[in-house]
């Protein structure tokens, strides 16, 4: 009777810990907190916080700061890559060094969507997600003006969370993330009326932002459901 009594009992704690893998495995969705937000570029608000730059091949980064305000469509976030999951819908821009730069709001709203996460479950290091039909207008000293605009096989990334400019653990943690990178790497069309930019071609975004839930009280909390 003791025997089985211990069969029982490993079988049961057996199947809890295969229960709790598949749980942690399997998860297919996150769940925020609030849905709406603010991201925030801006040196202001200390290290290591950076102004958001708008950069072309061969040509000085244009900075600037730039608070961008959207939303989510649901509380619930679908792991699905290229699924809409929400919206910027407003954003402002101002205190330029190297040239200047415009938001073209005839451009809003702009799709939020899903990519990848990073880090082992249950635990989430970063949250990859990329912004398509953002337009900027950008003018470099000289009067050269490039327009740079984010399409759906070339979006604009940003990485929720960790990232490889900057370790921030507060998502891993306790699922509060504190910042947003903008993608150094990705490659995003220029367009314009100039020879350069054609020549140019492609630009990139970059810059360290603080994101917060609005109004901006508390920071957003993201856990797996």
């Amino acid at each position: 009777m003791q025997i089985l009594r211990k069969l029982v009992v490993t079988a049961l704690a057996a199947a809890m810990l295969l229960a709790i893998g598949v749980t942690s495995a399997t998860a297919r969705s996150l769940r925020i907190n609030e849905r709406n937000f603010e991201v925030i570029w801006n040196t202001a608000l200390g290290t290591p916080k950076t102004k958001l730059r708008f950069a072309a091949a061969g040509r000085p980064a244009v900075e600037c700061q730039v608070t961008l305000l959207g939303r989510m469509r649901e509380n619930t976030i679908v792991k699905e890559i290229n699924r809409d999951q929400g919206t910027i819908n407003h954003g402002e821009l101002e205190s330029c060094t190297n040239g200047t730069a415009t938001i073209k709001t005839e451009s809003f709203p702009w799709t939020v969507r899903y990519d990848r996460f990073t880090g082992r479950l249950p635990r989430i290091a970063g949250i990859d997600v990329t912004i398509i039909s953002a337009k900027f207008r950008i003018r470099e000293p000289g009067n050269l003006e490039c327009e740079i605009r984010t399409e759906g096989s070339r979006p604009a990334g940003g990485i929720i969370g960790n990232s490889a400019e900057v370790a921030e653990t507060g998502l891993e943690l306790n699922g509060e993330p504190e910042n947003v990178t903008a993608e150094r790497g990705d490659r995003i069309p220029l367009g314009g009326e100039g020879l350069l930019c054609l020549i140019a071609g492609e630009g990139s975004l970059s810059g360290i932002g603080l994101i917060r839930n609005l109004p901006r009280t508390t920071k957003p909390r993201i856990t797996l459901i």
